[in-house]
């Protein structure tokens, strides 16, 4: 998907609104608002910006101030992204679950799922969580029952809102046709992406 063109331009400088620089000073702080982001993502997603700094301060709060461990939390973004051929998503975070915590190996075993071996019974709860999530928009009573014995109740709504969050990104970058940013090549050739 990422070799696609976009279906939407990024904004370039001569049409930088009030807006938009509210959105770069929000995602990359305030010399952004001046020079642009760096990312290019959030050229692409201030074609509405209003929305797109609601929407990812939500997502920031999920990455930045979760009431899940980060380890988990990776875990289940990157599993999210693969499921959902989200090139973007899944690239973006191997570098974050790297970072805290999650190996090289589980990142390639992530990829199988819950079948693989390799993972705790508190990892695979995590895993089915999202398969079921995906496929039914709901878990079964058997996986809540295990999922509360490991998880507050907090921490069960914020897997929720998590593992839903990434599955709206992942679509909304899917359908764009978002490009990976410039520098991820060796992350690509290590770790793939999804088919």
């Amino acid at each position: 998907m990422s070799n696609q063109e976009p279906r939407i331009p990024a904004v370039t400088e001569a049409d930088w609104t009030d807006e938009m620089r509210d959105l770069f000073e929000v995602m990359e702080g305030p010399e952004a608002r001046e020079k642009g982001p760096s990312r290019e993502i959030i050229k692409y997603l201030a074609q509405h910006p209003v929305l797109s700094t609601k929407f990812l301060a939500f997502g920031s709060h999920l990455l930045f101030h979760s009431s899940l461990p980060d380890r988990e939390r990776e875990l289940v973004t990157l599993y999210v992204a693969w499921k959902t051929k989200s090139d973007y998503e899944w690239i973006s975070h191997v570098p974050f679950g790297l970072h805290v915590g999650v190996t090289a190996e589980e990142i390639h075993e992530v990829k199988k799922g819950p079948s693989s071996d390799m993972w705790s019974d508190k990892d695979r709860d995590l895993l089915v969580a999202c398969d079921q999530y995906l496929e039914n928009y709901c878990l079964d009573d058997e996986l809540w029952a295990s999922l509360s014995r490991e998880w507050s109740t907090e921490q069960m709504v914020e897997l929720l809102f998590t593992i839903g969050n990434y599955m709206l990104f992942s679509g909304v970058l899917n359908t764009l046709r978002i490009p990976l940013e410039a520098g991820t090549e060796d992350f690509v050739k290590n770790f793939g992406l999804p088919d």
